[in-house]
Protein backbone atom coordinates (compact mmCIF):
# COMPACT_ATOMS: atom_id res chain seq x y z
CA UNK A 1 0.00 0.00 0.00
CA UNK A 2 2.54 2.38 0.74
CA UNK A 3 4.24 1.90 -2.72
CA UNK A 4 1.88 3.92 -4.49
CA UNK A 5 2.29 5.79 -8.09
CA UNK A 6 0.02 8.60 -7.12
CA UNK A 7 -0.99 11.19 -5.11
CA UNK A 8 -3.32 10.62 -2.09
CA UNK A 9 -4.70 13.73 -0.67
CA UNK A 10 -6.17 14.42 2.66
CA UNK A 11 -9.29 16.02 2.75
CA UNK A 12 -7.80 18.56 5.15
CA UNK A 13 -6.06 20.18 2.59
CA UNK A 14 -9.23 20.61 0.01
CA UNK A 15 -11.83 22.93 0.24
CA UNK A 16 -14.60 22.12 2.68
CA UNK A 17 -17.26 21.52 -0.16
CA UNK A 18 -15.49 18.56 -0.62
CA UNK A 19 -15.26 16.58 2.30
CA UNK A 20 -18.75 14.40 1.89
CA UNK A 21 -19.99 12.50 -0.73
CA UNK A 22 -22.90 10.39 -1.79
CA UNK A 23 -22.29 6.58 -2.24
CA UNK A 24 -24.80 4.42 -4.23
CA UNK A 25 -25.09 1.00 -5.06
CA UNK A 26 -27.46 -0.20 -8.00
CA UNK A 27 -30.87 -1.18 -7.18
CA UNK A 28 -30.43 0.45 -3.67
CA UNK A 29 -30.84 3.76 -1.53
CA UNK A 30 -28.01 6.56 -1.76
CA UNK A 31 -26.27 7.27 1.50
CA UNK A 32 -24.05 9.97 2.69
CA UNK A 33 -20.25 9.67 3.53
CA UNK A 34 -17.25 11.90 4.52
CA UNK A 35 -14.34 11.61 2.67
CA UNK A 36 -11.26 10.98 4.35
CA UNK A 37 -8.80 11.20 1.44
CA UNK A 38 -8.58 11.63 -2.24
CA UNK A 39 -6.35 10.49 -4.59
CA UNK A 40 -7.19 10.41 -9.09
CA UNK A 41 -7.48 6.63 -8.60
CA UNK A 42 -10.56 5.98 -5.83
CA UNK A 43 -11.29 7.27 -1.86
CA UNK A 44 -11.37 6.21 1.16
CA UNK A 45 -14.81 7.42 2.89
CA UNK A 46 -16.11 7.51 6.62
CA UNK A 47 -20.08 6.29 6.90
CA UNK A 48 -21.52 7.82 10.07
CA UNK A 49 -23.71 5.22 11.97
CA UNK A 50 -26.70 6.91 10.92
CA UNK A 51 -25.85 6.72 7.04
CA UNK A 52 -24.73 2.98 7.51
CA UNK A 53 -27.19 0.57 4.96
CA UNK A 54 -28.96 -2.07 5.59
CA UNK A 55 -26.63 -4.19 3.71
CA UNK A 56 -23.03 -3.37 4.20
CA UNK A 57 -20.50 -2.60 1.64
CA UNK A 58 -18.41 -6.06 0.61
CA UNK A 59 -15.18 -6.23 -0.69
CA UNK A 60 -16.10 -6.01 -4.89
CA UNK A 61 -19.10 -4.57 -4.61
CA UNK A 62 -20.00 -1.74 -7.59
CA UNK A 63 -20.49 2.03 -6.24
CA UNK A 64 -21.34 4.77 -7.67
CA UNK A 65 -19.97 7.78 -5.88
CA UNK A 66 -21.30 11.76 -6.50
CA UNK A 67 -18.33 13.50 -6.04
CA UNK A 68 -18.97 17.13 -4.62
CA UNK A 69 -15.69 18.51 -7.22
CA UNK A 70 -18.21 19.39 -9.63
CA UNK A 71 -21.54 16.93 -8.98
CA UNK A 72 -19.78 13.89 -11.32
CA UNK A 73 -20.81 10.56 -10.00
CA UNK A 74 -17.84 8.19 -10.64
CA UNK A 75 -17.40 4.59 -11.17
CA UNK A 76 -15.65 2.16 -8.34
CA UNK A 77 -15.27 -0.86 -6.64
CA UNK A 78 -15.01 -1.63 -2.58
CA UNK A 79 -11.62 -2.58 -1.99
CA UNK A 80 -12.22 -2.85 1.88
CA UNK A 81 -14.84 -2.00 4.17
CA UNK A 82 -14.82 -2.31 8.32
CA UNK A 83 -16.79 -1.35 10.77
CA UNK A 84 -15.17 0.68 13.23
CA UNK A 85 -15.31 1.19 17.16
CA UNK A 86 -17.57 3.78 16.87
CA UNK A 87 -20.26 1.89 14.58
CA UNK A 88 -19.42 3.65 11.57
CA UNK A 89 -17.98 1.98 8.37
CA UNK A 90 -14.86 2.80 6.90
CA UNK A 91 -14.28 2.16 3.11
CA UNK A 92 -12.10 2.54 0.04
CA UNK A 93 -13.48 2.60 -3.18
CA UNK A 94 -11.67 2.32 -6.59
CA UNK A 95 -11.88 3.71 -9.71
CA UNK A 96 -11.54 1.55 -12.33
CA UNK A 97 -12.08 3.58 -15.32
CA UNK A 98 -8.92 5.35 -16.52
CA UNK A 99 -11.16 8.54 -18.14
CA UNK A 100 -13.16 8.63 -14.60
CA UNK A 101 -9.16 8.75 -12.97
CA UNK A 102 -7.93 11.36 -15.53
CA UNK A 103 -10.81 13.63 -14.67
CA UNK A 104 -10.61 13.14 -11.16
CA UNK A 105 -6.85 14.13 -10.78
CA UNK A 106 -7.98 17.00 -13.42
CA UNK A 107 -10.39 18.61 -10.59
CA UNK A 108 -8.22 17.79 -7.83
CA UNK A 109 -5.46 19.64 -9.19
CA UNK A 110 -8.12 22.76 -9.91
CA UNK A 111 -8.97 22.63 -6.54
CA UNK A 112 -5.71 22.57 -5.26
CA UNK A 113 -4.68 25.14 -6.89
CA UNK A 114 -7.75 27.52 -6.63
CA UNK A 115 -7.49 30.49 -4.55
CA UNK A 116 -8.71 30.51 -0.68
CA UNK A 117 -12.23 31.24 -0.64
CA UNK A 118 -13.06 31.13 -4.87
CA UNK A 119 -15.35 28.42 -4.57
CA UNK A 120 -19.19 28.07 -5.19
CA UNK A 121 -21.68 27.38 -2.25
CA UNK A 122 -22.57 23.70 -1.96
CA UNK A 123 -26.09 23.04 -1.42
CA UNK A 124 -25.69 21.24 1.50
CA UNK A 125 -23.70 23.71 3.08
CA UNK A 126 -26.71 25.97 2.23
CA UNK A 127 -28.97 23.13 3.78
CA UNK A 128 -27.12 23.46 7.03
CA UNK A 129 -27.25 26.95 7.39
CA UNK A 130 -30.77 26.75 6.79
CA UNK A 131 -31.66 24.25 9.71
CA UNK A 132 -29.10 26.49 12.15
CA UNK A 133 -31.70 29.64 10.93
CA UNK A 134 -34.49 27.35 12.01
CA UNK A 135 -33.00 26.35 15.43
CA UNK A 136 -31.91 29.75 16.18
CA UNK A 137 -33.20 31.36 19.40
CA UNK A 138 -34.13 34.29 17.87
CA UNK A 139 -37.69 34.91 16.42
CA UNK A 140 -36.76 37.16 13.23
CA UNK A 141 -33.82 34.70 12.42
CA UNK A 142 -36.38 31.62 12.67
CA UNK A 143 -38.71 33.09 10.67
CA UNK A 144 -35.99 33.59 7.69
CA UNK A 145 -34.60 30.42 8.24
CA UNK A 146 -37.99 28.74 7.65
CA UNK A 147 -38.99 30.67 4.80
CA UNK A 148 -36.31 29.06 3.17
CA UNK A 149 -36.70 25.39 4.18
CA UNK A 150 -39.98 26.16 2.16
CA UNK A 151 -37.62 26.60 -0.96
CA UNK A 152 -35.61 23.77 -0.55
CA UNK A 153 -38.47 21.64 -0.12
Amino acid sequence: MNNRDFVRYDSELLPGGLSKATVSREGKPAFGSYIINYSARGINVMIPPSQIPPELPRVNDTFRVLMPIDQNWFTGRCIYSNQEPDGSVSMGVHFCDPKEQNHLKDLLFTALNSPKGSHSFVSYEWEELVAKLCASDDPHLQDIGHQHRANIS
